[in-house]
């Protein structure tokens, strides 16, 4: 592996920032009346899904930083995997990113910022919005913002910069509700999360519903391992790249909760569950009018299209990326970088391509009686390949844990993985046991087995 000399220029709060900013993005305003749905309208069960997930997520980051001690200048999933397993299983790694993890993930978030769109339009303009316009603003908006990181990559820098404060705006005033709650005691009754243990219907069971709620928290957790992609630019990355793991993941989860605290006390899953994505435009208009609503709807789209363009940014890159794996099939020219912009437009064109196929995915499985009598969610398909290879890595750390190849103290390291572990099983059971589960697994690994064919496995 050649080792990049990347140029140390950011500190342990610019990391941290980093860890936060990937994680705290569009997942939380639009999963929340999903978590509610996979409990059946059971706050408890979703709170403790936030806290179980998070606190799994705090130990897979503590765990991560292993590989950032030993690989310092070359971060990423894929050059840990690399460096446990080999080339072979970085170049499949690479392929499910191409075809499969970010394109995916990038075509749901652009919808998502369609569904904010459309309701703020809504506001001042008698229609009903549909997924059909759903999916038409979020295929507008992609193709600004593909023109924008094709021909003014530098702009699209500027946005990402600007989105990654004003996006806090608004967890920041809901958490403060939450605390606020909490603290007061002030709550409907059947709000109350007392009230949600003790009014379970006989045909539920608690812990079922529980880890029903993992698939939906999992995306909403989601991002934070893509800091070690920079642990050659920061300042003394050995000990300020595991210290920006911990404290932002731990920063998010406790965001998380104390959002979700004020979300269903303030408000109340029933109402949640009736309104679906557009309850915070709802629930900012109990607290400030008309014109709270407005403004929050304003932050969420700012927030939602900074996570959207942050996704697209890394996804036109991956073909280019996985071109220039040494295991991996020659296609397309994607390796190819235009002289004029700069920019690998090959790789660009390709990943837009296969987005539009994934845009469309969702808009069938958003619309068609078949997917949403069950409650299926083409989103949950990525997230359950990134815990599958995670775990892994957490696996193949035992191994490299006993030949001692890590400072500090062994035992709390081997436990702090241990519990990674746990956590990682925990989250995959919970995905199997809940409803579609199975199928998400095993669409992640139908498409692990269709990398046969853009591998070089000889």
């Amino acid at each position: 592996m050649t080792e990049q000399k990347l140029e140390a220029k950011y500190g342990l709060f610019t990391a941290i920032a980093m860890v936060i900013g990937q994680v705290i993005g569009s997942g939380i305003f639009f999963k929340v009346d999903d978590v509610l749905s996979a409990t059946q309208g059971n706050n408890f069960a979703g709170l403790l899904g936030f806290l179980i997930v998070g606190i799994s997520v705090v130990f897979a980051a503590v765990s991560m930083a292993n590989y950032a001690e030993v690989l310092p200048k070359d971060g990423g999933i894929i050059s840990y995997v690399e460096y446990r397993f080999g080339k072979k299983a970085a170049a499949f790694v690479g392929w499910i990113y191409l075809s499969l993890f970010y394109p995916l993930l990038t075509a749901v978030l652009f919808t998502v910022s369609g569904i904010y769109i459309a309701h703020l339009i809504a506001e001042f303009v008698n229609f009903k919005p549909t997924f059909l316009h759903f999916t038409l603003i979020g295929l507008v908006n992609s193709l600004i913002f593909l023109a924008l990181n094709i021909y003014r990559p530098k702009s699209s820098g500027i946005f990402q910069q600007m989105t990654a404060t004003l996006k806090l705006i608004p967890l920041i005033l809901i958490s403060s509700l939450g605390i606020i709650l909490l603290l007061k005691g002030n709550v409907e009754e059947q709000r109350t999360f007392s009230y949600a243990v003790n009014h379970l219907k006989e045909s539920q069971s608690f812990w079922q519903l529980v880890a029903a709620s993992f698939v939906p928290i999992a995306f909403a957790f989601d991002g934070w391992y893509i800091a070690t992609q920079i642990s050659g630019e920061v300042k003394n990355s050995t000990k300020n790249l595991p210290k920006a793991l911990v404290i932002g993941t731990i920063t998010v989860l406790v965001v998380y909760v104390l959002y979700y605290c004020g979300i269903v006390l303030g408000m109340g899953s029933d109402e949640v569950l009736k309104l679906k994505d557009t309850y915070i435009t709802e629930f900012s208009r109990k607290m400030a009018s008309n014109s709270g609503a407005i403004f929050m709807q304003l932050f969420i789209i700012i927030s939602v299209l900074g996570t959207s363009n942050g996704l697209l940014l890394a996804t036109i890159r991956v073909p280019f990326q996985f071109y220039n794996l040494d295991n991996s099939k020659k296609f397309f020219n994607l390796g190819k970088v235009d002289e004029k912009t700069k920019m690998p437009i090959n790789s660009a064109i390709f990943a837009y391509v296969v987005i539009l196929f994934y845009l469309l995915i969702y808009y069938f499985t958003n619309t068609n009686p078949y997917f949403t009598d069950i409650g299926y969610d083409v989103s949950a398909i990525p997230i359950a390949f990134i815990y599958m290879v995670n775990g892994a890595l957490f696996v193949g750390l035992i191994g490299l844990l006993k030949k001692n190849i890590f400072k500090g103290n062994k035992f709390l390291k081997t436990a702090m993985v241990a519990i990674a572990i746990l956590g990682v099983a925990i989250v995959l059971i919970g995905t199997a046991t809940a409803p579609n589960g199975i199928s998400y697994i095993l669409i992640s690994v139908l498409f692990i087995i269709a990398g046969f064919f853009a591998v070089k496995t000889k």
